[in-house]
């Protein structure tokens, strides 16, 4: 038992050696290859997204039509100067920034918030350098620390051309207080001797905590060498060792978006790797208490326990083999030390264990009185459930109601919305804003027309009225009514033409139309070019309607989802229109039909629906 110590206790401290040299050797590594960049992106998280918020932001407003429209006209355009200044203004109230502009190329007027002309830039004044320095700079984003006038404070300011960054219209601008940003940095900055700095491609500091240091170049702080590799770098890099202010420290830079500004960290190295010494002296703690703990674990195991643990292992065994009428020998009782206790609690165990089983008796007969209370309460609960249903139903009438409240009105602003087009023949602008209220229109009014139909299924509202016609028929006259919407680039096929003999269903042949027309403009919408082929062959007793199209095809993944309410499969060239019903309600009404609908299909392969209905339905 001794050797058995000494050889633990030495493992023990080996083990602590090789695994402290083995984490100091895997800091260094992450260190160097992930530490630093992860660590800019952590603690510089926000301030590069308040700055390439400011970027989207400014390119937002640069890009705006109605701006583009007033400074790209040769003459005034009182319209769209309203428009444009109306724009500008909604961005000031509604971002929260100190200071939002734009500026006329052609006319040199500076405009700002509360439709006012705040100034008329001119080459001449040095404050407005910025403006004509942007235009040349042929940059559509760029970033400058300037001191505002108007606001009396240094800004830093986000500026985007407007229109072609070869022949701009003019300049949109966003004000960006220095001190906040810089207020985030101190709060969030992984050390108090960490330094960071915006450049602009050119090395110039355009924001810094020390203010001393904004508008000058790089170059007055580090060697040349670096600022040269920093600046023709990637969009995240790391340049190790760096000597600054007589500290070896390492460098991290991270592009702003996609624009050539740079956020540049130093941190001095012994701040960054102070882990290891917290490494250090945890692992020279834990292998102390370890060897404390084997000393006494050793110690204990070295009495003759041996005898006694073997009795009462025997002991055990028995015990899992119900014989309990072997008793515990009476010198282990009478034992002092823990293989006496243990021998008690075997002895008061094997006691214990009667008790158990006489009490499992009585619980199997309490078990049977719970099961009585059990059935009570699922009666309870069955009528919990109808009430919960009869809540639903109320829940799909309410829908139902409302959405054929809002098909009213919906009703009169497409008319209106129509005859406005109309009118507007003439005005080319004006004529297409109202097509695009009369195309949205007409979609939210199927979107609603689809709800309407859902909520009545589900209430019961929907009968079927069963009649005697042909099948031929009726896929003649759906695909006549899609061969418009097919277009050029996709082919109609109906196959039921080439069946040697009809097939009379008695059916419902209003709701078996619907559904073939919506399985026909499920399959014209995802299948860009190619053919639709529509059939039918007869298995028995039942008729099988099928829709077959060599569009993009469902994943098997998706097939089991893609009758369920305001469900759609997510494809990359998919046109995702509409509330997703059209299956759903598609499946309802083969069900009201007593039939049965389902998909064939595979990715980039086509699809095929089958629809199952009975020949003599309800007849």
């Amino acid at each position: 038992m001794r050797i058995m110590g000494l050889f633990v206790t030495f493992s023990i401290m080996s083990f602590g050696l090789v695994h402290y040299y083995a984490v100091r050797k895997a800091v260094m590594k992450d260190v160097y290859d992930n530490q630093l960049i992860m660590t800019l992106k952590a603690h510089q998280g926000q301030f590069l997204t308040t700055i390439e918020k400011a970027i989207e932001a400014v390119d937002i407003l640069a890009n705006d039509p109605a701006f583009v429209a007033w400074f790209g006209s040769s003459k005034e355009d009182s319209v769209m100067k309203a428009l444009a200044l109306e724009r500008l203004d909604f961005f000031n109230d509604e971002l929260d920034y100190p200071a939002i502009f734009a500026v006329n190329k052609s006319t040199l007027e500076y405009w700002y918030k509360d439709y006012s002309l705040l100034d008329i830039v001119s080459e001449d004044d040095p404050d407005d350098a910025w403006f004509f320095n942007s235009l040349k700079g042929g940059l559509k984003s760029q970033l400058n620390f300037d001191h505002d006038n108007n606001l009396n404070r240094s800004m830093l300011f986000v500026n985007a051309l407007i229109g072609d960054t070869q022949d701009p219209l003019g300049v949109a601008g966003i004000g960006i207080d220095p001190s906040f940003l810089i207020h985030q940095f101190e709060y969030n900055k992984p050390s108090k001797n960490t330094r960071l700095w915006l450049l602009d491609q050119q090395g110039k500091i355009l924001l810094s905590e020390k203010l001393g240091e904004v508008n000058t170049s790089l170059n007055s702080l580090l060697d040349s060498a670096v600022v040269d590799e920093l600046l023709s770098g990637g969009a995240e890099q790391i340049i190790r060792e760096v000597s600054f202010k007589g500290r070896t420290c390492e460098m991290a830079s991270m592009r702003v978006g996609s624009t050539q500004y740079l956020v540049v960290m130093v941190i001095p190295q012994r701040d960054l790797l102070a882990i290891l010494n917290v490494i250090s002296y945890n692992t020279i703690w834990l292998t102390v208490v370890v060897l404390l703990l084997t000393l006494i674990v050793t110690s204990l195991l070295a009495r003759n326990i041996s005898r006694p643990i073997l009795h009462l292992t025997q002991l055990s065994s028995d015990m899992a083999h119900a014989r309990l009428n072997i008793q515990v020998k009476d010198k282990l009782l009478r034992r002092s030390d823990e293989i006496g206790k243990l021998a008690t609690a075997f002895d008061a165990m094997q006691k214990q264990l009667a008790r158990t089983i006489d009490r499992l008796n009585q619980a199997n007969i309490d078990l049977k009185n719970e099961r009585k209370q059990l059935r009570n309460i699922n009666s309870d609960l069955s009528v919990a459930i109808r009430k919960a249903a009869e809540n639903e139903k109320l829940t799909k009438a309410f829908m139902a109601n409302i959405s054929h409240e809002i098909r009213t009105p919906m009703n009169s602003i497409m008319g209106f919305a129509q005859l406005l087009e109309e009118d507007l023949a003439d005005q080319s602008d004006l004529q297409s804003y109202a097509a695009i209220i009369v195309k949205n229109g007409t979609h939210l009014l199927a979107i609603l027309n689809n709800i309407i139909e859902v909520a009545k299924m589900d209430s019961g509202l929907t009968k079927p009225s069963y009649t005697t016609f042909s099948v031929q028929e009726v896929i003649k006259d759906s695909l006549s009514l899609f061969t418009y919407k097919a277009g050029s680039t996709l082919t109609l096929i109906d196959r039921a033409q080439e069946c040697e003999s009809d097939c009379i269903l008695y059916s419902d042949i209003i709701l078996v139309k619907r559904l073939l027309s919506n399985l026909l403009s499920n399959a014209i919408k995802y299948t860009p070019h190619g053919s639709i082929e529509v059939g039918f062959h007869i298995d028995g007793d039942h008729v099988i309607l099928y829709v077959a199209d060599t569009g993009i095809g469902i994943d098997t993944t998706d097939q089991d989802s893609i009758f369920k309410p305001f469900w759609q499969v997510k494809h990359a060239r998919s046109v995702n229109e509409g509330a997703g019903l059209g299956l759903a309600i598609t499946q309802k009404m083969v069900e009201l039909l007593s039939g049965r609908i389902w998909v064939d299909s595979a990715p980039d392969k086509g699809s095929i629906f089958y629809v199952s209905l009975p020949i003599n339905n309800h007849k």
